[in-house]
């Protein structure tokens, strides 16, 4: 492990022990829900506690929580915040850059990434030694804590753990058949966030860009006509593929984060295509006969799960550097090389053969790939031993329930901008189903209690929840019901 003797800063006398409890705040449900269940299967059979689901709501609440490990997704300007406040109260701090595997990055386009994030976390988890450089180059006086590990996102896409998934790619073959799965991700230029405009005005008020710089400007506008084209090619294809494969169905999946209701517009008086948006993304793909998507990250988990992938780059522009999937898959450049290589795909039913062994490189290389060890356990083994390296202490697997909001803590927080569509809602039952399931997967055993502690947050304990605070729970949301 990693020896950092600089991480004792800034720690309160009172920050000396730890409850033995970790956070998992999550964005987006359907992309993280699953990797953060694994991450929690694995810390409960270690002895901790678990508080997952709503970033919003769990960063409302960190002064009245009782201090553990605390794990963010992302290190913006606007985490920067909760993530000093989180120190300050005596938290261990680390993140995982939830945007990073996709990406092959430079230390200069690391624009969403703060200092100020940075300086107040204890480990920062990276995918792929290139990445990893990009960081420690980026933010020097970090670099010790920065820690390239496979982010759990996708251990349970290795070939022993993706039968997790099966049942599910099972009923959506049932529902549909065979199927070609496009997916998009114009994420200016379809936002549920706004329009154009209005994004790029909130990343300038977040930091992340500034359009008085030339390189800044250069970017957004090589961006919106990548995803201009990018969309021209995707309105192409739907009219094309019926006529060239007909006994197919067509399953166009947009961005979690895009407005559905501009591409059902587009695919109207198609019979045979379906814009959906249910669930994860991975059963989707392990389900489909092939993948085509514009430069997105399920391109890589498409290779990860060996299914045929094809990414379509109509532009020749120097953005596409910065993608990894490019890299990963085959690439084709318009209508005709994207229908052809369907046809190789169909015709060889290749599968893993669909991609070379440099591409098979490539993704290892990026992804911080080790056969021997699950990301999440070398993510939990670096955040007990960055408990060690900051002199502070861990309490023993307790055999009572450690978490115990104080006085002030918000049971419930409304939804607000795009937060409903990225996290609409997280189901007790199926928090309790899923993580039994994920247990099976990787042939542990718990015996898991899963307790609300508010809208879309959920606290998995070997404990039952203290009846003062389920009475506290009951009568708060009781009142804002």
């Amino acid at each position: 492990m990693t020896q950092i003797g600089s991480t004792m800063r800034d720690r309160p006398e009172n920050a000396a022990k730890l409850k033995r409890i970790l956070y998992l705040p999550m964005e987006i449900a359907s992309r993280e829900l699953d990797s953060r269940l694994l991450l929690a299967a694995l810390a409960l059979k270690r002895g901790f506690e678990v508080i997952l689901g709503q970033k919003w709501l769990i960063e409302r609440n960190i002064d009245a929580m009782p201090a553990g490990i605390y794990l963010s997704k992302t290190l913006t300007q606007r985490d920067a915040k909760s993530l000093r406040q989180a120190k300050d109260r005596g938290y261990l701090v680390a993140a995982i850059d939830e945007e990073m595997p996709g990406l092959v990055t430079s230390p200069d386009e690391l624009r969403w990434i703060s200092d100020d994030a940075v300086a107040a976390t204890d480990r920062i988890f990276i995918s792929g030694d290139h990445n990893t450089s990009s960081v420690r180059t980026r933010f020097p006086q970090s670099a010790d804590r920065v820690i390239s590990a496979l982010n759990p996102r996708w251990d349970l896409l290795r070939p022993g753990l993706r039968h997790f998934y099966e049942q599910e790619a099972a009923e959506i073959r049932e529902r549909f058949g065979s199927f070609i799965l496009i997916n998009t991700n114009l994420g200016f230029t379809n936002s549920e966030k706004g329009s154009a405009e209005e994004i790029i005005g909130e990343q300038e008020r977040l930091g992340k860009l500034s359009m008085a710089n030339p390189k800044h400007v250069a970017y957004v506008n090589g961006i919106l006509a990548m995803e201009a084209a990018n969309r021209e090619v995707i309105v192409k294809l739907i009219d094309e593929l019926p006529k060239r494969f007909p006994d197919r169905r067509i399953v166009l999946r947009p961005h979690p984060s895009e407005r559905l209701d501009t591409w059902r517009t587009q695919v109207d008086g198609h019979a045979v295509v379906d814009v959906i948006r249910e669930g994860p993304a991975i059963p989707w793909i392990l389900a489909a006969d092939v993948l085509v998507h514009t430069n997105c990250t399920t391109g890589v988990e498409a290779a990860a799960l060996d299914t045929p992938a094809i990414c379509v780059l109509p532009t020749e522009t120097t953005i596409n550097d910065r993608y990894l999937s490019n890299r990963v898959n085959p690439v084709a450049h318009n209508v005709a090389e994207t229908l052809d290589l369907i046809d190789v795909a169909e015709t060889l039913h290749a599968g893993a053969r669909f991609f070379s062994d440099d591409m098979r490189q490539a993704f290892r290389r990026s992804m911080s790939y080790d056969d021997n060890m699950l990301g999440a356990e070398h993510v939990l083994a670096e955040l007990e031993q960055a408990v060690v390296d900051a002199g502070m202490r861990l309490n023993e697997p307790a055999r009572r329930c450690q978490w115990r909001p104080r006085h002030g803590y918000a049971w419930t927080l409304e939804d607000k901008n795009v937060r409903g569509a990225l996290f609409p809602g997280l189901d007790r039952e199926f928090v309790v189903k899923r993580i039994a399931s994920i247990a099976r997967t990787l042939g542990i055993e718990l015996a898991t209690q899963v307790h609300e502690c508010g809208s879309k947050v959920m606290l998995l304990s070997a404990h039952q929840m203290p009846l003062d605070v389920r009475m506290r729970r009951f009568f708060c949301m009781t009142r804002t019901a």
